[in-house]
């Protein structure tokens, strides 16, 4: 596949995560016997991220932590801080949204992001180094999960044995990729949506003694040398003295940006520190995407996510704007099946970096052999809109699908620029062997527009790069069934018989099928408790 080669390091580090580039890679490995293996896969990115414009004045001084939007500082598992700081993100977006939340499991996205029995996925090993993308592919894919219901003690056959059976409590649905140029786009990110993600490299070097001020100020390092972490930034503060950092180490101006870190409630200051706004290489791309979550749904027995690609974005499907220089639009498209019964469109999400472009969303039929019509007068439109950021887009709409096989069509028009891509999960290697492999198969994804039928993208991967092992689009749909949320007595309404039902399994006087007990769990944490039969009471009387 003729894809740019990019030369990929494995970078010694104390804390590790990864970033990645897509493509024909060459890594090299080293060995490190400190207390956490860490690694970080650097590459020479191109440039991505969006400016956010305040929608007002920004403080001089902001905390997610003193307003109360975060959860406890947790000392991370093996090499995890990507998995610790993207959760800890969510949580506290999670909170500024009056949502309940103690942690989210950081475990159960580790294992989750580990080699398949089929060979494809991630292929890391749980205790080996990450990479910023799993998270993003799990949050949107799978959700996350309660911690309490996959604590960092489970091991990877509890995950193996338990994968069927969790159900995701929330799911994410928008992230904006954010560009760490810019001091008021972090700022914003962290105002309104609570927290960033940030990475930098670390050396113990530029840390205070007391574990609370960092500022690196060597410059021009080179690949090899850079050791990665991943913090959450919740805060900042322009007056931060530059007299608090080390004394040969120390920025010409205050101010700094406060950090949640993942090495314990006992590190720096009850788990946090701070971090100047003049480090050499906060926001590196070499660290891969600095990102801030911006929006999430609660999933429950009743809403599904239709999606062929599981791992979210590893590349962006840009290549039709050398193959096509005169196209100005191309529509994506990837056919799901509705018949299980989970056909109410509520909301559909795509990945693209094509900032600017105008894009519209049609829901598609498809012919007896599963293929998207090119005819367009059967197209339905759901939505429109413009790509305001680069990053993941939610888009709601509200569209009855037929159970049956269909697709769902993003078209994107080209942008100033010039492109109009789509996210794909596309391979990625070092050497010859695969860091991640998708399971791409023919029948899931398709362009209209490309050529005078729509072409099956697996036959694009092929005919234009001779690579049978492809990608995928990143375009799911979240659907509701027709189902009654509580309706653990499967009738069709949510009645006080449900209640009852759910107490008398409590009392272990009735025995629920694994659906009822999907049901039973009215508030999804995983757990059939009195609590639950409480909601519906409460849901039946008005309450809630």
């Amino acid at each position: 596949m003729k894809k740019r080669l990019i030369s990929l390091f494995l970078i010694v580090s104390m804390m590790g995560m990864s970033a990645v580039c897509a493509g024909a890679a060459e890594l090299d490995e080293a060995d490190t016997g400190s207390e956490f293996e860490g690694a970080i896969v650097a590459a020479d990115y191109s440039e991505v991220g969006s400016e956010l414009v305040p929608t007002s004045e920004l403080p001089s001084y902001y905390s997610s932590r003193d307003e109360g939007f975060v959860t406890p500082a947790r000392r991370q598992q093996y090499n995890t801080c990507w998995a610790y700081s993207s959760t800890a993100s969510l949580e506290t977006l999670m909170i500024k949204n009056n949502k309940n939340i103690e942690h989210l499991s950081t475990m159960h996205m580790n294992y989750w992001g580990c080699s398949t029995d089929r060979g494809t996925g991630w292929q890391p090993s749980y205790s080996a180094a990450g990479y910023p993308y799993i998270a993003l592919g799990y949050l949107t894919s799978f959700g996350a999960i309660e911690n309490s219901l996959f604590s960092e003690s489970m091991s990877k056959s509890d995950y193996d044995a338990t994968i069927d059976k969790l159900y995701p409590y929330v799911g994410v649905n928008s992230i904006i990729y954010l560009t760490g140029s810019d001091r008021d786009t972090i700022k914003t990110a962290v105002y309104e949506y609570g927290a960033a993600i940030g990475n930098f490299h670390y050396n113990t070097s530029y840390m205070t003694s007391d574990n609370i001020s960092y500022y690196c100020d060597v410059e021009g390092l080179a690949t090899s040398e850079l050791n990665g972490h991943a913090i959450e930034i919740v805060g900042w503060d322009d007056s931060y003295s530059k007299e608090n950092f080390v004394a040969d180490h120390r920025p010409s101006s205050n101010g700094a940006w406060l950090c949640k870190n993942s090495w314990g409630p006992t590190y720096g200051d009850n788990g946090y520190f701070w971090i100047s706004y003049e480090d050499e290489y906060l926001f590196e791309k070499r660290f891969g995407p600095s990102y801030t979550i911006k929006g999430f749904n609660d999933m429950t027995a009743v809403r599904e996510v239709k999606q062929n690609e599981i791992y979210g974005s590893t590349y962006e499907f840009n290549y039709i704007k050398a193959l096509r220089p005169l196209m100005s639009k191309m529509t994506y498209v990837n056919v799901f099946d509705f018949s299980d019964g989970y056909h109410n469109i509520e909301q559909v999400v795509f990945e693209s970096t094509s900032e600017g472009s105008a894009y519209s969303v049609y829901y598609i039929p498809v012919d007896e052999s599963g293929v998207p019509t090119a005819d367009t007068d059967s197209w339905k439109l759901l939505a429109t809109g413009t790509v305001g950021y680069q990053g993941y887009h939610s888009v709601d709409v509200s569209y009855n699908a037929p159970k049956s096989k269909g697709a769902i069509g993003v078209q994107i028009e080209k942008n100033a620029d010039g492109n109009f891509g789509i996210g794909s999960d596309e391979w990625l290697s070092k050497s010859s062997t695969y860091l991640f492999k998708p399971d791409s198969t023919y029948g899931q994804s398709y362009l209209i527009g490309y050529d005078t039928a729509p072409m099956d993208v697996m036959t694009f991967y092929n005919n234009e790069h001779n690579d049978a092992v492809g990608g995928t689009f990143v375009i799911k749909a979240l659907c509701s069934s027709d189902d009654v949320e509580g309706d653990v007595g499967r009738d069709g309404t949510l009645d006080i018989t449900d209640a009852t039902l759910t107490q008398r399994t409590l009392a272990e006087m009735v025995t629920l099928s694994d659906i009822q007990k999907r049901f039973a769990d009215f508030n999804n944490d995983g757990y059939v408790e009195i609590t639950d039969a409480t909601l519906m009471q409460r849901r039946l009387a008005g309450y809630v």
